[in-house]
């Protein structure tokens, strides 16, 4: 009989982000989800020791600077660094698309000034597609 989870991370104290008190668990992944959070679950197809360490789920990050960035970077760093699994964009009200071609350099110069982005970085890595 196969395990009913790919992977459990086991006796970690969880901190879930509803402001409830953190508290030991394990948590079970199954298809790719969290699938049970509780006491003593079944194994898993893979398992991690978190006893010691805290377990949280990915933070969401909900004011960013990192319209420019997300052309050129896959990762979004320093975010993914620190746990951010999402990473809300454009509520500064300002952002890079869309942009008409004849404002592109009125933006470009703008944005050195407000994020301190250079200006070559910009017309370097900004696709404006």
């Amino acid at each position: 009989m196969s395990s009913p989870y790919t992977l459990v991370i086991r006796g970690g104290t969880v901190v879930d982000g509803t402001g409830g008190e953190p508290r030991e668990a394990d948590i079970g992944i199954a298809d790719g989800r969290v699938a049970a959070v509780g006491p003593n679950l079944a194994s898993g197809d893979e398992e991690i020791d978190a006893r010691g360490k805290i377990v949280t789920p990915g933070f969401i990050d909900p004011h960013t600077h990192y319209d420019a960035q997300a052309t050129w970077s896959s990762q979004i760093t320093p975010s993914s660094w620190n746990g951010v699994t999402t990473a809300m964009m454009g509520n500064c009200g300002v952002g890079f698309a869309p942009c008409r071609p004849d404002q592109r350099e009125t933006l470009v110069e703008f944005m050195e000034g407000v994020e301190d982005i250079p200006g070559a970085v910009l017309d370097e890595g900004l696709p404006w597609t």
